[in-house]
């Protein structure tokens, strides 16, 4: 009986193993039964069958809640699910013991989060709030706080992981956002705050009692700053200072900057002087203690240096004359030679440091009657026409003929529409506010100092520093290009409806002329080859139209009435 039994069993487990061979073979190459992924059943699905099952279900509509509205899309919008590493995961799971023995195995899937998700996730993050830290804020002397608020997130990452269930309506998740600066230290900060504004504190000076600030005052100059998770409560020094310092008045001494003293071709240094003013930081210090102490604060004057100082000036290296250049001021009217003569005072005492740029319009600023200039005569196209501040283009002449003889690298340059015989042929400037500028840099290796002398007759400038023994090669071509007068064209807007006048020029021809420069160093090597070119036009006769008319030819359009 016992021999029967083995025997039988025997015979089963043949049975079953030869049964789960059968199966075996029949799923070959195919998910092992009870393998689902995603809530599909791929059990005997191949990775082609399993693939498309996964593409199917990506394309699936799900619903997502979020702040009370419902966002309908394709799930793949949101989730990518990689099929191919998913497919394999699926044909690898289970056993054999699942051939005969149903069981049942949830592949997790390979997913992230979609290429085309951020539009998405942006209008869903909308539902949440940002959090708000609390807030003080003085009213008066009052500091009045507003709560923090809790903010709600958007947490993606979740998000995705509930996508990749089988759901068809999705809760979109919201984490919760803490404040960085919580109710207690706003109430701790509008707390200070009201105690340095709880009364006047009276300010002295060496005994001297100069009266009191009041907290309307105190106020004024009280910052609340906030930190990493709390407020900073103090007085802005600058402005504590601005509120004090008129009552020191008599007490205060301003700080004289270095001079530069010129003698002959020399220039020594005249030297500077401190100051005693206001100390911002020690009255802030002085004003705290009063308003947690007696409410009485000893004001003390600190030093105050000079902007440039004696150290800083002779650092400059400024020492002798290295050039200086003269033009003539030609038939000029007594409007233009005050301009040149106040421009030149504008110019007067500037100093470059090494690497510094200097910009004529810069310096001098805009040429207006408000700032002291006069009505003079400009060029445009080959018309001259009164213009306030005339005479700019002879100041901005002779400073780059200073620039071009010391060598230094010249940024910007214009020449002017005519030629004027008064100035060196292919080395004029011209300079206009909002339009063309003269541009140097210093690329000396010590400062530059820029003296001014005038008479009616002449303008000069004389650069001051070190020299470095540079020497400064130039040649000007002959003129090429001559081009006669032709009838110019323009309008002025302010002329007479439908008038037409011929204004004449001179007759002289254009041309074109260059001017190269070469700069050696000290030990004859080459700093820099330069060429300036200029482009004179004729001194044609202009016909000039009023409103109204139209001229035959190309025209420009004239600022104001000739």
């Amino acid at each position: 009986m016992q021999r029967a039994l083995v025997v039988l069993g025997t015979l089963i487990v043949l049975a079953a193993g030869g049964a789960a061979v059968v199966r075996g073979i029949d799923y070959r190459g195919a998910a092992k039964p009870g393998v689902s992924v995603l809530g599909v059943d791929v059990g005997g699905k191949s990775r082609a069958e399993i693939q498309s099952a996964l593409r199917t279900w990506a394309a699936r509509p799900v619903t997502i809640r979020a702040g009370g509205h419902s966002y309908h899309l394709p799930r793949g919008w949101l989730v990518a699910v990689d099929v191919h590493a998913t497919a394999t995961r699926a044909l690898g799971a289970g056993s054999t013991v699942s051939l005969l023995v149903p069981e049942h195995h949830d592949v997790s899937p390979v997913v992230r989060r979609a290429g085309r998700a951020g539009n998405v996730l942006r209008e869903l993050a909308r539902a949440g709030r940002p959090a708000a830290s609390a807030q003080v804020v003085l009213h008066g002397t009052q500091a009045v706080v507003t709560p923090a608020q809790v903010g709600r997130q958007l947490d993606s990452a979740e998000l995705v992981h509930r996508l990749a269930r089988n759901g068809d309506v999705v809760d979109a998740p919201f984490a919760v956002s803490r404040p960085a600066i919580l109710d207690p230290a706003a109430r701790s900060a509008a707390s200070t705050a009201e105690l340095l504004l709880a009364r006047p504190v009276s300010i002295s000076y060496h005994g001297a009692q100069l009266g009191a600030l009041t907290p309307v005052q105190l106020a004024r100059a009280l910052r609340i700053r906030s930190r990493t998770h709390r407020f900073a409560v103090g007085f802005d020094a600058d402005a504590l200072a601005r509120v004090v310092r008129p009552r020191l008045g008599r007490w205060i001494t301003h700080a004289h900057n270095a001079q530069f003293a010129v003698s002959g071709d020399l220039v020594h240094v005249v030297a500077s002087r401190p100051g005693r003013d206001v100390d911002p930081l020690k009255v802030v210090v002085a004003v705290t203690k009063a308003a947690h102490t007696d409410h009485a604060a000893a004001i003390e004057l600190g030093a105050r240096d000079a902007e440039l100082s004696t150290a800083k000036a002779n650092a400059l290296g400024i020492r002798r004359k290295l050039v200086s250049y003269t033009t003539q001021m030609g038939d000029s009217s007594s409007n233009r030679i005050h301009n040149v003569h106040l421009m030149a005072a504008f110019i007067d005492g500037t100093v470059i440091k090494p690497g510094a740029e200097f910009s004529f319009n810069d310096v001098v600023g805009e040429r207006t009657s408000a700032r002291g200039f006069l009505e003079g005569q400009m060029i445009i196209g080959s018309l001259v026409l009164p213009s306030i501040g005339g005479g700019v283009c002879q100041t901005a002449t002779t400073l780059f003929n200073d620039a071009f003889e010391l060598g230094l690298p010249i940024l910007e340059r214009t020449n002017h529409n005519l030629y004027l015989a008064h100035y060196p042929i292919g080395r004029d400037a011209t300079v206009s506010w909002g339009g063309p500028d003269f541009k140097f840099r210093n690329d000396l290796e010590h400062g530059l100092l820029i003296k001014t002398t005038y008479t009616d007759s002449t303008l000069t400038f004389i650069f001051y520093g070190t020299s470095e023994h540079r020497r400064v090669v130039s040649r000007t071509s002959s003129q090429t290009n001559w081009t006669g007068p032709s009838m110019n064209y323009a309008v002025d807007p302010t002329a007479p409806r439908g008038s037409v006048k011929v204004v004449a020029g001179t007759g002289e021809q254009g041309f074109d002329v260059t001017v190269d420069r070469t700069v050696y160093d000290a030990s004859g090597a080459k700093l820099r080859s330069d060429t300036f070119r200029s482009h004179y036009i004729p001194d044609s006769p202009t016909t000039v139209y009023g409103p109204g008319k139209t001229p035959p030819g190309p025209y420009i359009v004239l600022p104001s009435s000739i």
